[in-house]
């Protein structure tokens, strides 16, 4: 299963939309992607089904069980590993039960969106922001506002600032709910 050459290292085929959804759709495979992405180096697969049972099971891993590891160990050890391996987001060393991340696995940077119930997604704030201060030009231009038209540059000045603000906030916590991002995986946030 482990890639031979370079040269096999260097014919990385894009994955399709459907591959990747395929490859994302099992939560271990999550799991153990986005514990992979953040080492520097190969993880043993023990380390790995360690950390995967762990956020599995929302405990510390001192906390395991023997049967929790050994669930998590055997599902990637059998079909998991082998999956990820044979798409080519993995380089797994059997003999060494080592695996490594490629090149391949930067296709993976998706992102998950997690929008609880009482929450708003972004492209809804920004619509409600681009009408909010439609309104307020336009009641101005109108004569109707509160403002004059010579204040309509603190109405400009206070849209760029809130949009500026919006993008900061959300550029953050997107890069926080990627996987390989630090912490738990997005869906534990």
């Amino acid at each position: 299963m482990v890639a031979d050459t370079a040269e096999q290292q260097n014919d990385i085929k894009p994955l399709s939309t459907d591959e990747a959804y395929d490859i994302l759709s099992d939560q271990r495979r999550r799991y153990a992607i986005h514990h992979l992405k953040q080492s520097d180096t190969g993880v043993s697969v023990q380390d790995l089904a360690e950390q995967v049972a762990a956020w599995e099971n929302e405990k510390p891993i001192e906390q395991l069980n023997s049967q929790e590891r050994k669930r998590v160990y055997i599902s990637l050890y059998q079909s998991h590993l082998s999956t990820l391996d044979e798409e080519g987001i993995v380089e797994y060393d059997e003999e060494n039960r080592i695996v490594n991340l490629t090149d391949a696995a930067d296709n993976l940077n998706i992102y998950f969106e997690v929008v609880a119930n009482d929450d708003i997604p972004w492209s809804i704030f920004y619509i409600g922001l681009t009408v909010a201060f439609s309104v307020l030009v336009g009641l101005t231009y109108a004569g109707v506002g509160v403002l004059q038209r010579s204040q309509l540059i603190i109405v400009t000045i206070g849209m760029l600032g809130a949009y500026t603000a919006a993008g900061i906030i959300q550029t953050i916590q997107r890069k926080r709910m990627e996987l390989g991002d630090s912490g738990p995986p997005p869906e534990l946030q």
